[in-house]
C-alpha cells in the first residue's frame, strides 16, 4: 500500500509539473504574440482594414558590406537572396499603422539597414495579417540580425554572402537554410522561444553546433557527437567552419545536413 501510494504521488507530481510547463508556455506565447494581450500596455483595440501591399526597394548606394537588422513583433517573415539591389520584396498588411519603417545609410563603404514593424501599443484580437517577403543581394557581404516576436519565419540564406547571423525568436516555428557553398567562416547565433527550430546545414563544409539551455529536445540524426557539440564528418577537413550556437527555447530543435537543393520545403 505504501509503495502504491508513493507511486501515485510521484505520478501526480509529474502531471503537475507538465501542466505548469504547458500553461507557462501558452501564456508566454500569448504575451509575445499579442494575439490577446497586445503591445503590453493594454492599449486600444487595433482596427484592421483591407490588405495593402508595398514593394520596398533599397539600392546598395556604394556599400561594400552591409549590416541588416529586421525586427517584427508578430507575423510571417520570408527571407531569401536574388535581389539585384541591396534589398527588395513585398510586404502585405491589413493594419494601416503597420507599414514597415525602413532606414538605410552608408558610411565609409559600410551599409546599415533597418526594417522594423512600427512600435504599437494596441491590443489585437485576431484577423490581423502581416507578411514580409524580402530578397537580399547575393554578392554583398552581409551581417544579418533578426528579431521575431511571434509568428513563422523561413530564412533561405544559402545563396547569400553571409558573414554573421543572429536570430531571436519569441513564439513560433523557424526554418533556416544555411546549405550554401561558403567561402568564409560563418558565425550563427540562434535564440529560441516557444516553437520548433529547423536548421539545414551543409554536408561538405565543417559544421559545429552547440545547444545550451532550453527545455526541448534535439533531433540530429545526420550529426555525430563531440562532447556536448553536434558535428558533421567534414570537421577538421575543410578550411571554413560554420559555427552555430543555439540557446534557450521551449520546443524541438531539428538539425539536418543537406546539399544541392536550397529550397525550403
Amino acid at each position: 500500500m505504501r509503495e502504491r501510494a508513493t507511486r501515485n504521488l510521484a505520478r501526480a507530481a509529474a502531471r503537475t509539473r507538465t501542466f505548469a510547463l504547458t500553461a507557462a508556455t501558452f501564456l508566454f506565447a500569448l504575451g509575445v504574440s499579442g494575439c490577446f494581450i497586445g503591445g503590453g500596455n493594454g492599449g486600444p483595440l487595433v482596427h484592421t482594414g483591407p490588405m495593402q501591399t508595398e514593394n520596398p526597394s533599397v539600392e546598395l548606394a556604394g556599400a561594400k558590406s552591409v549590416h541588416a537588422h529586421l525586427k517584427m513583433a508578430a507575423g510571417e517573415l520570408d527571407v531569401s537572396g536574388g535581389s539585384s539591389k541591396l534589398m527588395d520584396g513585398t510586404v502585405s498588411y491589413n493594419v494601416p499603422e503597420w507599414k514597415p519603417d525602413i532606414s538605410y545609410s552608408v558610411n565609409s563603404g559600410s551599409g546599415s539597414l533597418m526594417v522594423m514593424q512600427p512600435d504599437q501599443n494596441h491590443t489585437t484580437m485576431g484577423g490581423v495579417k502581416y507578411e514580409w517577403n524580402l530578397h537580399f543581394n547575393n554578392r554583398v557581404p552581409l551581417e544579418l540580425a533578426i528579431e521575431m516576436g511571434a509568428g513563422e519565419s523561413k530564412l533561405n540564406l544559402a545563396d547569400l554572402e553571409l558573414q554573421n547571423l543572429d536570430v531571436q525568436v519569441g513564439a513560433g516555428d523557424s526554418t533556416i537554410d544555411l546549405t550554401g557553398d561558403w567561402k568564409q567562416d560563418v558565425s550563427v547565433s540562434l535564440q529560441g522561444g516557444v516553437g520548433e527550430l529547423h536548421v539545414k546545414l551543409p554536408r561538405d563544409i565543417a559544421v559545429r553546433v552547440t545547444v545550451q539551455g532550453g527545455l526541448g529536445s534535439v533531433d540530429a540524426p545526420d550529426f555525430q557527437r563531440d562532447g556536448s557539440d553536434y558535428v558533421n564528418s567534414a570537421v577538421g577537413k575543410t578550411k571554413n567552419t560554420i559555427e552555430v550556437h543555439i540557446t534557450g527555447g521551449i520546443g524541438e530543435v531539428h538539425l539536418e545536413l543537406g546539399g544541392g537543393s536550397h529550397e525550403i520545403v
